[in-house]
């Protein structure tokens, strides 16, 4: 499995500015090699990367002297990227049109985030620090904790800070978690996430979000407004952005990344404690585009990351030898009574705000999250025998078609930032 590790950079202010130089002529690089693909393929050539990459080295070694002040790999992995690029997006052509997912590549521009790539084979770690070429030791505010075969590096500039982020081809030493154990997760917009370990309600652990886009968002606005005032100004006059705009578009950047982050420390702390405790973990499988289309909840539904933490589930139950059942989008598992089985539920959009209800058949009260915690637990812990299961079948007082089941996902994820 290739795990990430993303290490906080702690470099000089001289050593800052050869970071950003490294990422200049990647994006020049870059746009050179697109710009030479557009060139090729008008005159009736086929390009590809490995062509773009022997012609750029002819280039830069005769007009571009100033490329050769920062490490190689800058340049020459954003035109392998280049190359990545129109592959996806031919691959993609095939497809109908709705599941694209990749574009023709456009030309960069600088801007506040950028990066670049390093080799496996050029650069070395230490514990406190790193050897990039061309640049020297550079500080690290801490050593990689991952043990296995390094596979590359890249060098980014995000928020105001310096990462580093180790690609390493580790083997999972988890310990795993206990076997037979399965739990339900529900997950929210007020409540971030319920979970059901047993069949009680009263069991149940609710987990309440940070909800840092709330606390932040007045901020943000006033900082937007101003520098969009900045900038409708310089373009009415034709002058260059000032100083202070730079610095406004920093404050900008550096609100994004707290609130990016303080909604990742929330995501990796519910996940990690979940696959640790459970073997399999069963959640929704949510229409998170959909739901943004209403711009009543889009705030809410994308401030809580429910693609960010089905993610981390995936790649941390394959770490723990674990599972994540995903259920099917349509299985009413809010509506469903987790003691009968009827459907009695609160239905549609009006019923949102219905917190608590009662069955009509049974007279069980529940609580909503709950609830559908349970029954998605009882779909973990059903596996009809038409998919060749091993678990055990739902109580006889409950009855779930076998199409609300999805085959389980424990997909590798590529990369990841902590764990």
């Amino acid at each position: 499995m290739i795990l990430g590790h993303t290490i906080a950079l702690d470099p000089t202010q001289d050593q800052a500015c050869h970071l950003r130089r490294a990422c200049g002529t990647a994006r020049f690089a870059y746009n050179w090699g697109l710009a030479e693909w557009r060139r090729m393929h008008n005159a009736g050539e086929k390009p590809s990367a490995n062509t773009i990459k022997r012609r750029w080295n002819a280039f830069r070694k005769s007009q571009l002297p100033w490329t050769y002040d920062v490490t190689k790999c800058a340049s020459g992995q954003a035109i392998l990227d280049l190359g990545t690029a129109f592959n996806n997006f031919f691959r993609d052509c095939k497809k109908p049109k709705r599941q694209r997912k990749f574009r023709y590549p456009r030309f960069k521009r600088k801007s506040l985030n950028e990066s670049f790539d390093i080799w496996a084979d050029q650069f070395d770690l230490d514990w406190d620090k790193v050897r990039i070429p061309k640049l020297g030791w550079v500080r690290t505010r801490e050593n990689v904790r991952l043990c296995g075969v390094i596979m590359g590096a890249t060098v980014s500039f995000s928020g105001g800070r310096w990462f580093l982020s180790v690609q390493v081809d580790a083997i999972s030493e988890r310990q795993p978690a206990p076997q037979g154990t399965v739990c339900g997760v529900d997950l929210g917009s007020r409540t971030l996430a319920t979970i059901a370990g047993t069949d009680s309600e009263a069991d149940a652990e609710s987990v309440s979000g940070p909800k840092p886009r709330r606390r932040l968002l007045g901020r943000i606005k006033r900082l937007q407004r101003r520098i969009s005032l900045q900038k409708h100004r310089a373009k009415k006059l034709g002058i260059k952005a000032s100083r202070r705009q730079y610095c406004r578009q920093l404050r900008l950047s550096k609100l994004h990344a707290r609130l990016a982050n303080i909604r990742k420390d929330a995501a990796h702390k519910l996940t990690s404690d979940l696959t640790r405790r459970f073997e399999t973990i069963v959640i929704e499988d949510l229409n998170v585009s959909g739901m943004a289309k209403n711009h009543s909840l889009a705030g809410a539904v994308l401030d809580c990351g429910f693609h960010e933490i089905r993610r981390q589930f995936q790649y941390k139950a394959a770490m723990h030898g674990g599972r994540i059942v995903i259920a099917n989008r349509f299985f009413p598992s809010t509506q469903v009574c987790c003691k009968c089985g009827c459907l009695t539920g609160p239905k549609g959009r009006e019923a949102l705000h219905i917190e608590r209800w009662v069955c009509a058949e049974c007279g069980a009260e529940h609580n909503r999250d709950a609830n559908a915690a349970i029954n998605l637990r009882s779909l973990g812990l059903a596996k009809p025998e038409l998919t060749c299961g091993d678990m055990a079948p739902l109580p006889a007082c409950v009855s779930i078609p076998a199409s609300t089941v999805d085959e389980p996902q424990t997909e590798t994820v590529l990369t990841f930032e902590h764990i």
